[in-house]
């Protein structure tokens, strides 16, 4: 199939086969309709062309109040809905309402007093050592190296010396 293009078609050619779509969309001449299936654009202006035609010359017309008559036609041939007979009193609700949220918090309440205690881990408890000091407040301002130098023993205390000689 070869690839439409309006690049042939003239503008002279063009308002042609407008006025002549305009005039008879259905009888085109052959050289309107060579046009026509050259030029996308013609074509589809004879579709809506076409489209337009009176639908009275066509004989396809709805008659006289058809429309006005098709909702009653068609709620016609519904079968009837079966109404309740005996409408519930909003007292009868309002008790259902109750009884609902009665159930409702009992199985609660009852639920949460019959709940299993949860397990929970507990460390156990270790003597604390009795070298160590134990103070309330385990990070004092005084506390530096110092601090830590003092709790050392004398050959530890040597050794330390030596490292920091040699490092220096």
């Amino acid at each position: 199939m070869r690839a439409m293009s309006t690049e042939n078609i003239t503008p002279e050619q063009f308002e042609k086969a407008t006025k002549a779509i305009e005039a008879d969309p259905l009888n085109l001449t052959s050289d309107i309709e060579a046009l026509v299936r050259q030029s996308p654009a013609l074509s589809e202006m004879r579709v809506h062309w076409l489209a337009l035609e009176d639908p009275l010359e066509t004989g396809t017309s709805a008659p006289a109040g058809y429309f006005q008559a098709l909702p009653g036609r068609v709620l016609r041939k519904l079968p009837v809905k079966a109404t309740l007979r005996h409408r519930l009193h909003p007292a009868l609700w309002a008790a259902a309402a109750a009884l609902m949220l009665a159930i409702g918090m009992g199985g609660f309440w009852a639920g949460k007093a019959n709940r299993t205690p949860l397990v929970e881990a507990k460390a156990q408890e270790s003597e604390p050592a009795k070298d160590l000091p134990v103070s309330d407040a385990p990070f004092q301002e005084g506390d530096d190296v110092l601090v830590q130098i003092q709790n050392l023993s004398p050959d530890e205390i040597q050794r330390l010396s030596d490292k920091v000689r040699k490092s220096n």
